[in-house]
């Protein structure tokens, strides 16, 4: 797909999203919401650079599936975890912020780990550069450097989770990894 035929689909997908925005604030569907939605979303491009959505050229369903168990996994750890610690020594617990340098340059990704990580108790989303992918977490418990870079890698694992589910044209993912070939693999779990 070239670039123009990309941009256009994305563009498209932000219509179709801000018309769905507008039918659910007004409750209803009928000729006069539509017609209007669609005069709101003709004026919103009008006068505003609105984003386009990236397209996810293809999904797959297994690495999908098993991104969603290991996502319900990390949910349920991070929960025992925290209470362990509210519950043990509320007024001991420290947390960090971590910057993690994320491989993706999809926006799709991005906002997928970031809405992963800020859904677990103990992690949240503080800072986001998207010129150079980098996030900054608050995590806890954090009390040293090892900590850190297992938060760290937390969200690495899920970044490449969510990269292997879902295909974008940003990406450039080798399929057996689910790294960029320009930057160096990391370790795997």
């Amino acid at each position: 797909m070239n670039g123009l035929a990309r941009r256009a689909g994305g563009r498209l997908g932000m219509g179709v999203w801000l018309l769905a925005v507008w039918v659910l604030l007004w409750g209803r569907i009928d000729a006069a919401t539509v017609i209007g939605g669609l005069a709101v979303v003709l004026v919103a491009y009008a006068v505003s650079r609105l984003p386009t959505v990236p397209l996810v050229t293809r999904v797959r369903p297994v690495p999908l599936a098993k991104a969603a168990l290991e996502f319900a996994w990390d949910l349920l750890v991070s929960s025992v975890v925290i209470a362990w610690h509210a519950l043990r020594a509320p007024g001991r617990i420290q947390g960090a912020i971590i910057e993690v340098g994320a491989r993706s340059r999809s926006e799709v990704v991005l906002l997928a780990v970031t809405t992963s990580v800020s859904l677990r108790p103990g992690t949240l989303l503080v800072g986001l550069d998207w010129e150079r992918s980098l996030l900054r977490i608050h995590g806890m418990p954090v009390r040293s450097e090892e900590e850190a870079d297992a938060a760290r890698d937390g969200v690495l694992r899920t970044e490449r989770r969510l990269m292997r589910a879902l295909v974008i044209p940003d990406d450039d993912i080798r399929p057996d990894t689910g790294a960029r070939p320009d930057v160096p693999p990391a370790e795997e779990e």
